[in-house]
């Protein structure tokens, strides 16, 4: 059931990513509704989804990852640098730990009861435990972590990437997080609009009407659909 329910928020996200625009402005953290870092790296895809969660502190996280050998054990963590154009997951530096607790404590051990004091912000597999693949080299898992966000500049995620390490914790595959805000379905550029002649905007006006529902349709399955997820 909890596996369903996993493929159902993803297909749903996917259905109505229509309604989302990457976010460019970096002082509109507030206004980020969701975050996404696609994966890739030796033949390992998929994509790690951020999304608040009314009434709790921090983010539910959505991992979905196929290429992955049957049972073994990945970890994966937030890093501080972004995934550079060649897709090199070794220039994205260390984990993520803008309070310095592994320096601070000397001897790392990260206690998920108690991630603000001893776990990196970026020790996502410290507080949800490891990765592990089926029999088809599928990894699903979805869990709330309370410490990251997209605001705070310690404890934002936004600007840096994910990195899944093989069990000897080199690194395997990586993606850049990327901040996605609610898009405007009644906005248009000045371009577009001066394109247009009169009869071909109002055929498009009618198109848009029937988009704008399909769309809110979209957006209304993925709403019930995380809030299941949530709920359950």
């Amino acid at each position: 059931m909890f596996k369903n329910i996993v493929a159902l928020v993803f297909a749903a996200a996917t259905a109505s990513a229509s309604l989302y625009v990457r976010d460019t402005d970096s002082s509109s953290a507030s206004k980020v509704a969701q975050a996404m870092a696609v994966i890739a790296g030796n033949g390992v895809s998929g994509n790690f989804t951020f999304v608040p969660v009314p009434g709790q502190t921090g983010l539910k996280v959505g991992i979905n990852l196929s290429g992955l050998k049957q049972g073994t054990q990945y970890p994966f963590h937030i890093h501080v640098s972004l995934v550079p154009a060649n897709g090199n997951c070794t220039a994205t530096g260390g984990h993520l730990d803008t309070y310095g607790i592994k320096t601070a404590n000397g001897t790392y051990n990260c206690d998920k009861t108690k991630p603000l004091t001893t776990c990196e912000i970026g020790d996502l597999a410290g507080i949800a435990g490891n990765l592990v693949a089926n029999a088809n080299g599928q990894a699903t898992m979805t869990f709330n972590n309370p410490v990251i966000t997209f605001g705070d500049n310690k404890t934002t995620i936004l600007g840096h990437s994910i990195v899944v390490h093989n069990p000897d914790n080199s690194r395997l595959a990586c993606g850049n997080i990327v901040g996605y805000v609610l898009k405007d379905p009644s906005s248009k550029s000045e371009s577009e609009s001066k394109s247009k002649s009169k009869s071909e905007s109002d055929s498009e006006s009618d198109t848009d009407t029937q988009s704008s529902g399909a769309s809110s349709v979209a957006m209304s399955a993925a709403l019930a659909l995380v809030a299941a997820a949530i709920a359950f």
